[in-house]
């Protein structure tokens, strides 16, 4: 997994789309609302996969198009990982991966292992979670940044609801940055500086983005709750009763060791 790659090319501007999870019909109108053409650079913040209804449609896209890149998420970290056999999976991956035939799961694994911690381009950096200030930007950690590691991870708030970190690190840098991966009470926290883009797409919320230069936002309405969708389909494969012994092994290591996807729940 690399932890910096730097966006060449003279671009016009750079879009940069909060955490799509598989929603592609939003991603979709949100391309045709601002216009996105081959003039521009498109960054997501990653976390495009798993829980909505077209996470390899969304995959697919930023794999082809040559002016699309993505971060890596700790959504994409977790399918790479289950597929490697290197991490457990929670619903959402086992879910995810259902959809994919299993031939081409290696594939894509290697496609997610090359997503990077941080995407810089003439405009803006982008990053999933948070930035280590401990580093320089070219030098920052996938885990890091991608926030892994569930309910142990807490990314600390001053009083005006600004991450910590942001602090530490706003003096070395030379553009805005933007972020996802919690819902935060407004999308620009620190003004032209900081964009918090998860607006809770799959939860039934709205899909964003913000456009650079300059630093407008824009939203597209969810068509509905995806996460509810989703995590419904998949109970109806759990057991609702009966012994605890006759569960499956893997509901079983969920209630007992919550994965990543219990911290990440939240922040829908």
């Amino acid at each position: 997994m690399k932890s910096y790659s730097h966006v060449c090319g003279r671009f016009d501007r750079t879009i940069v789309v909060g955490d799509i999870h598989g929603c592609y019909d939003e991603f979709h109108k949100l391309c045709h609302l601002v216009n996105f053409d081959a003039q521009d650079a498109l960054v997501t913040v990653g976390d495009f996969l798993d829980r909505g209804p077209d996470s390899w449609k969304v995959a697919a896209f930023f794999r082809d198009l040559p002016n699309a890149f993505s971060v890596l998420g700790n959504h994409e970290r977790r399918v790479a990982g289950t597929i490697r056999g290197t991490s457990k999976p929670a619903w959402s991956q086992e879910q995810t991966l259902s959809l994919l035939p299993k031939a081409e799961w290696d594939h894509w694994a290697s496609f997610l292992e090359q997503l990077p911690a941080v995407i810089e381009t003439d405009h803006v950096l982008v990053t999933h979670a948070r930035v280590d200030p401990g580093r320089l930007i070219t030098e920052q950690e996938p885990y890091f940044t991608a926030a892994v590691g569930g309910s142990s991870v807490r990314i600390e708030l001053d009083s005006n609801g600004v991450p910590r970190w942001f602090a530490e690190i706003s003096p070395m840098l030379k553009r805005p940055i933007c972020i996802g991966h919690i819902g935060y009470s407004r999308v620009e926290l620190v003004p032209g500086l900081l964009y918090a883009l998860h607006t809770r797409a799959v939860g039934g919320g709205c899909l964003s983005a913000a456009i650079f230069p300059g630093g407008s936002v824009v939203h597209v309405a969810a068509a509905r709750n995806y996460y509810e969708d989703a995590f419904a389909s998949w109970k109806k494969r759990m057991p609702v009763a009966g012994d605890p012994l006759d569960w499956p092994l893997p509901l079983l290591l969920e209630i007992l060791e919550p994965s990543d996807e219990s911290e990440d729940v939240k922040y829908l």
